[in-house]
């Protein structure tokens, strides 16, 4: 997943320069529509349902990212760290239906990429950011 993230990210940065900001929208339509090669069995699995990728984004993304600052989308990405962990440890037990655990897992991971890209340390050293603050 983070290869291809990273190579999404890639082309946003050829585009709109080094300064340019994390498209996540961008990025979950080019996943879901099919612009990339599913990375994981998760993101197949909810193409096959034919998941509107705007709608996956208003309802699943945007929440925990549009209009929050560092802290919110921290707390947010913890979040559902901590559900994805209880979800692995009950396994079948879980009683969760498998999209809604696909769901949960695909926001996990493009949160928590988009989190460290925007705010980790070597995305920041390569933008020439001071990464002091």
């Amino acid at each position: 997943m983070r290869q291809t993230l990273d190579g999404m990210r890639d082309e946003n940065v050829r585009a709109g320069g080094p300064a340019a900001a994390v498209d996540l929208r961008g990025i979950v339509r080019d996943l879901f529509r099919g612009e990339v090669a599913a990375p994981t069995r998760d993101i197949n699995a909810l193409r096959s349902e034919h998941l509107d990728a705007d709608e996956f984004y208003e309802k699943e993304v945007a929440p925990s990212w549009d209009s929050l600052g560092e802290a919110q989308r921290a707390a947010r990405l913890d979040g559902f760290i901590d559900l994805l962990s209880m979800i692995e440890e009950a396994g079948d037990a879980a009683g969760i239906p498998e999209d809604m655990a696909a769901r949960t897992r695909t926001k996990a991971l493009l949160l928590a990429w988009a989190f460290d890209e925007t705010y980790g340390y070597l995305p920041r050293l390569g933008r020439g950011e001071d990464v002091k603050s």
